[in-house]
């Protein structure tokens, strides 16, 4: 009686670091999970970092393509692959690199319905954002935006930007970086339409669009030769004012509050955050269903009035690329709050929102 050979493959989801391995086999353009072959997986490590070895019959994979998806100790994304045949070997592998023009002809099988659903969310609203920010950093002749590496994989080719985000592993793996990634780009697409909205003629430097710095994301000059300073997700930590309803972190002892916002913006020139007198406009970005944020009303107190009463801005934008009830349009609008929705390129809200920040 012959036993069939069994190969082992370890992919790597977690680890302490921002690495990440994982590897798929491909089956005409189809890229299948390494874990649809195997006879048995096994988890390794704790909480924060671990590995799962699968064992696979190498007769399921014989005279295939292995992919291999990973992300480096600094986040960096890259794919390669080798015959199945190379499978066995720990060292000296004949890896070759894949192509942005290969991963065009090539598709993750997904089974998971929302998985599904999103995918087609981002060609259809996505994709028109990243070309919309890539002909905006062109013409106003900004040499890069610095962003999230996931954010820079889209950025850079919409394709290989959902691979990046696919070829995690589980489905709810690939959801939560779909998710996490369109937040942003939402918010990038956002920074670019108010910089239009205001008739941007320069941005000096550019882009820095880090999360939680005190730095700005944007300095710009207007065609009335107004300068604007716009910060990206800063995060704004203090002693809770006396009448201060909102929640409070409990990283701290004491009634302190920890508070990010999506975009903060003033008229005039600042370094840093604390440098502002005062904040202009506060853009809140949704991008996902209404019901998904809405929390039965809770962001409202837990959220959005803790951001009027710790930044004080003169203006609230609510922008949601879905629709939001009128019900719910009504009962933010009585808090002070403006709701701009639909909006995304091509959408009803766009037009809205020129008027409100042209205007």
């Amino acid at each position: 009686m012959v036993t069939a050979m069994i190969v082992k493959v370890t992919d790597e989801p977690k680890a302490r670091t921002r690495r990440k391995t994982y590897h798929y086999i491909r089956e005409g353009n189809i890229l299948r999970h390494i874990s649809k072959y195997a006879l048995k997986e096994t988890k390794s490590g704790d909480e924060k970092a671990w590995k799962i070895t699968y064992d696979v019959p190498m007769g399921s994979i014989e005279r295939k393509e292995v992919y291999e998806f990973s992300f480096t100790n600094s986040g960096g994304f890259r794919v390669s692959k080798y015959p199945s045949s190379e499978i066995c070997k720990e060292k000296d592998r004949r890896y070759e690199s894949v192509s942005i023009a290969e991963l065009q002809i090539l598709e993750f099988e997904v089974e998971n319905n929302e998985v599904s659903m999103f995918v087609e969310e981002i060609k259809k609203f996505y994709a028109p954002m990243i070309n919309d920010v890539n002909n905006f950093k062109a013409k106003v002749g900004m040499d890069h935006i610095l962003t999230s590496q996931r954010v820079m994989d889209y950025l850079k080719d919409i394709k290989y930007g959902l691979a990046a985000s696919l070829c995690n592993w589980p489905e709810g793996a690939r959801l939560k970086s779909l998710e996490q990634v369109s937040k942003l780009l939402h918010q990038l697409w956002t920074l670019k339409m108010f910089h239009e909205a205001v008739n941007v003629i320069k941005v000096e430097g550019s882009w820095h669009t880090e999360q939680g710095s005190k730095f700005p994301a944007s300095t710009f000059v207007d065609n009335k030769d107004r300068y604007w300073t716009c910060w990206f997700e800063p995060q704004k930590i203090q002693e809770a004012p006396p009448n201060y309803a909102g929640p409070l972190t409990p990283l701290f002892e004491g009634r302190i509050v920890w508070k990010r916002p999506d975009i903060l913006i003033s008229k005039g020139k600042y370094r840093t955050l604390i440098d502002a007198p005062k904040f202009d406009i506060l853009i809140e970005c949704k991008n996902l269903p209404f019901n998904y944020w809405w929390d039965n009303g809770k962001v409202v107190r837990n959220q959005l009035l803790p951001y009027k009463e710790l930044f004080n801005p003169e203006t609230i934008i609510i922008a949601s690329l879905k629709s939001i009830p009128d019900w719910a349009k009504d009962s933010l609008e009585k808090e002070g709050f403006i709701i701009v929705d639909e909006f995304y390129p091509g959408g009803k809200g766009t037009v809205e929102f020129k008027n409100i920040i042209g205007g």
